[in-house]
Formats: C-alpha cells, structure tokens, sequence
C-alpha cells in the first residue's frame, strides 16, 4: 500500500490533541478537511484506526501502534528540517568541544586556532575531562563533540581518527634510569610511577602496554593533576609517562630527563566523537573537515598492536 504522507500527519496530529479544531489550527485548514483526511487514512490502510466511545476518539491497538511509529517520523522530519534551516544559514553559533587535559594543551590550540580563523563567528567552548567523563557528557549532549584517547565505544557513538598520540617516559637528571643510554619497559617493575586518575585514555594505553609486558611497578599514583605529576617527580624519584610537549619547559631548564625505552615509547590513537543519531549542524561538520585534513597533512600512522 502507498500511504499518503499528509493524511498520516493529520492522523498523528488528530491521536496529539484529540480535537479537529486544534488539528485544522495546527495545519491551517478546515475541520471538515481534517475529517476527511483522517477518513481516506483509514481506507488507505484498509483497517479500523478510530472509534467513538461516547464523546471520545478511541485509538484501535493497529491505530496507537502507528501513531507511535509516526511520533518517530515526524520527529525525524523535524530533525531534517532544522537541519536544513540550519545549512542554509551563515555559519554561526556555538561550539561545544569537550577534551581531555593532555590534548587541551597539546592538541586542541593549533587546532581551534586554524577552525577560528576560517568562523570567526563560531563561539568555541573548550571543556575539560578525563576520556571517560568526556563521553558520559557527550552521551547527555552536555557536548557536541570530544576528542579523547581510542575505546571501545558504546553503539551510540560514531568516531573520526584524529590523531596519533606518543608518551614519553620522564624522570629526574639524578635518577637511576636519567643515567642510562635506554631501560626496558621490565625495569619499571621496580619503579615508582605516577600516572592519570582512573577514566583516563593515557592511564589505560600505560597499563595495557605493562601488562603486554607483564610488568607491575612497586608503587603507583595516581592524578589527574599535570602539575602534580610532574612537580612530584621533580622533587621525588618517581617517574612518568607524559606527552614531550607537555614538559617542553622543565625539559630546557634540566629538572626532567627524557629516558628512552628499548621498546620504544608508548603510542595510542587519539579520536574526535559525536553523538552517531545526533543530527551534525555546520560547526561540527567545519569542524571536522578541519581536523581531518590536518590529520592527512601530517601522514600520521596508526600505531601498531
């Protein structure tokens, strides 16, 4: 059967307000259209959909089964329409980026920098987190989108590869492992290690890669405190697994050492995340064009399992 569009949206309109004036108000036409309307429905379909029980409509069980179903598609169409409306309208508005404390200052300011230049008009709001907490916001829309270290994610989710992200094993000139040309990742069963608090995409990439090694340190802590991290293993003789940038000052000025890994150091995909059923409105989809053509520029390689 062909059912026509418009006499299904009378239906769903008259199964709303349960009144032909407020049906023939809402779509701008006569009572006497609405009735006939919902009547040539009902042939179309070739089932009863309605019934009188004194002053009252009744929905059959097929008729409130398919008003459920049209509740689905009219607000699909008003998801297209918006979107549409949207699309056709100077790109402006807000952007809601949610990100993690790593990539806040290593990734995201060259890569909000080029997306301001090019929207001006786009109001960007960065916000903080740790991978896990950044998805959650993202799945309650606190977010448009969050760019955290690779998961598993849940179904709802539809990710972009963003980036490839290296950790660097740091610790004090005075340290056993700053006075060696290299340590294997097994030396660290005797360290002390400092790593991010629970939920966060490094911390996990760190324990996966010790325990590929069967690898457990004497002592851990753990933060989500950068400068907690680091100010700890000045003043300790602990070490950490932080991005080279990150400490690119205590590096110049001699109060971390960088200590290479035989086995090279940590590496771990970095994604951009949306909402997969969310309809993407132009400042995601600028954004995303941004991101991707940056990732191509810099030919940036997945890292091997």
């Amino acid at each position: 059967m062909a059912i026509n569009l418009k006499h299904l949206e009378t239906f769903y309109h008259f199964c709303r307000f349960q009144s032909m004036t407020r049906v023939a108000e809402n779509m701008h036409v006569s009572q006497s259209a609405v009735s006939q309307q919902i009547q040539l429905f009902q042939e179309e379909c070739e089932v009863k959909l309605l019934y009188r029980e004194g002053n009252q409509y009744k929905l059959t069980d097929v008729g409130e089964s398919i008003f459920l179903l049209s509740k689905v598609i009219f607000a699909r169409l008003g998801q297209i329409e918006s979107l549409v409306d949207e699309a056709k309208r100077p790109s402006s508005g807000v952007l809601r980026i949610g990100t993690t404390k790593d990539y806040a200052v290593t990734l995201m300011p060259d890569l909000v920098s080029k997306f301001q230049d090019q929207f001006p008009q786009i109001l960007v709001k960065l916000n903080e987190g740790n991978s896990f907490d950044l998805l959650a916001r993202l799945r309650n829309r606190k977010e448009d989108l969050v760019v955290v270290a690779r998961t598993n994610y849940d179904t709802c989710f539809k990710s972009f590869p963003f980036a490839i992200v290296e950790l660097t094993l740091v610790a004090r000139p005075d340290h056993p492992f700053s006075q060696k040309d290299a340590v294997s990742i097994r030396d660290l069963s005797e360290a002390f290690l400092i790593i991010r608090e629970k939920g966060s995409g490094s911390r996990d990439a760190i324990l996966k890669k010790l325990a590929e090694h069967r690898v457990k340190p004497s002592t851990i802590i753990e933060s989500g405190s950068l400068s907690f991290i680091l100010a700890y293993v000045e003043r300790r003789m602990g070490v950490s697994f932080v991005m080279a940038n990150e400490v690119a000052d205590e590096l110049a000025r001699g109060v971390l050492k960088k200590v290479d890994l035989l086995e090279g150091n940590i590496r771990f995909p970095a994604d951009i995340v949306v909402l997969r059923e969310k309809p993407m409105m132009a400042p995601v989809r600028h954004f995303l064009r941004i991101a991707i053509k940056k990732r191509e520029e810099n030919s940036l390689d997945e890292p091997s399992e």
